[in-house]
């Protein structure tokens, strides 16, 4: 099986589990599996014993020159490849491109796979033509709201490209894309115990996340402090983020004090261990300002892993998670719709939602598993060949 290098601008990221329960599944699927990324973070991550993190700037001056020198043609193709980019510098997208061709080749990898198509992917298109290797790439949502005049050509220097929902392959398909896959993030449900939800006198949600404005977080606190205080549900927002000061400033004046917590940073564990006591999860996703989105979230699919009904928005993505049996849908950015939701999950009767908890998890088990993911993407990789 080929030996996959798996490019990320950074590793690892918190938010990014879907990046790790990849690598983790592709290994299991027997894969070797390195990881390359630009910023190496210093955060615990649990990998199998076989898979390597390589940070890209080790690559030394002397080196990558040697390697260069040892590829006179190839060199031409690299080059022709990062003239054809406009976002970055032909000299950047040359540097990066051969630190990462070098340290690849010194590991004998086969095959590029990049998650995100902005740097990462532009300098992986460049790496595969001093190598002669078949490249993948999957976006995550941002390359499509945000403006990426490079995407055409990445889309086609790729032997072939992952979209995460129906959506993103209508976008890409729009940008003349030929070789699409739709292939759902997975997730590794051994990690997210269900478990019927001890009665509550009002219901508990929840919500984990990166605090950024396209998580939405401040609509769902508009949409609390419209409901009556008698049947208004307790609600834990988990998780760090530049938006951290202004939630809590919003809890304040909106006088949810009593209701909302800002818990910070838990851990996976903690997450899948509590994550099931509570009622329902919130994640009214958005367009943010400077148009960077979510794209087919996998925390959805965690939640419904461990049983928790949904209530999100209508963004890129979860339509194809989110059903009616499992919870709710509601057009972005509209509080009056979102507290009608919330009041919806209120007034189901508890066998109702508890069928609702059903349903979740059997749906991420049927569409979401990582591993059935993970041997679909492997059989992709070990057709591709190179052009």
């Amino acid at each position: 099986m080929k030996h996959i290098a798996i490019v990320v601008p950074e590793f690892p990221i918190a938010s990014e589990t879907f990046v790790v329960t990849e690598i983790c599944a592709l290994a299991k699927a027997g894969h070797q599996v390195t990881v390359f990324c630009f910023i190496k973070r210093d955060s615990e991550v649990t990998l199998p014993n076989n898979v390597t993190v390589i940070d890209v700037n080790i690559a030394s001056n002397k080196q990558v020159s040697a390697f260069v020198a040892k590829h006179p043609l190839a060199t031409t193709k690299a080059f022709n490849c990062a003239h054809h980019q406009h976002a970055i510098t032909t000299c950047s997208l040359l540097a990066y491109g051969a630190k990462l061709a070098y340290l690849a080749d010194k590991f004998r990898c086969e095959h590029f796979h990049c998650h995100f198509m902005h740097c990462s992917l532009a300098y992986t298109i460049v790496a595969a033509c001093w190598l002669d290797i078949t490249t993948s790439s999957v976006e995550h949502g941002s390359a499509i709201y945000e403006d990426n005049d490079d995407i055409r050509y990445k889309l086609t220097a790729c032997n072939f490209n992952i979209a995460e929902c129906e959506d993103i392959i209508k976008n890409f398909q729009r940008l003349g894309a030929k070789h699409l896959h739709l292939l759902h993030s997975g997730v590794d449900l051994s990690l997210f115990p269900a478990h019927p939800v001890p009665p509550h006198k009002q219901l508990e949600l929840l919500f984990v996340g990166h605090l950024v404005e396209k998580k939405g977080i401040a609509y769902a606190l508009e949409a609390l402090a419209l409901i009556a205080e008698n049947i208004r549900p307790h609600f834990d927002i988990v998780g760090q983020g530049p938006a951290q000061n202004y939630l809590q400033h919003l809890v304040k004046k909106l006088n949810l004090t009593a209701f909302v917590r800002l818990l910070g940073y838990r851990s996976p564990h903690w997450i899948a261990q509590k994550g099931p006591d509570y009622d329902g999860f919130v994640a009214p996703f958005c367009v943010s300002a400077d148009g960077d989105s979510d794209s087919g979230p996998v925390v959805l699919k965690e939640a419904m892993a461990m049983g928790l009904p949904v209530i999100t928005s209508d963004i890129m993505g979860c339509s194809d998670i989110v059903t009616e049996d499992t919870g709710y849908i509601v057009a972005s950015k509209d509080v009056l719709a979102l507290k009608l939701a919330i009041e919806a999950l209120i007034q189901c009767q508890n066998n109702v939602r508890e069928q609702m908890r059903i349903l979740a998890r059997q749906r991420v088990e049927q569409y979401f598993n990582a591993q059935v993911q993970a041997h679909r993407l492997s059989r992709l990789i070990e057709g591709a060949s190179v052009k």
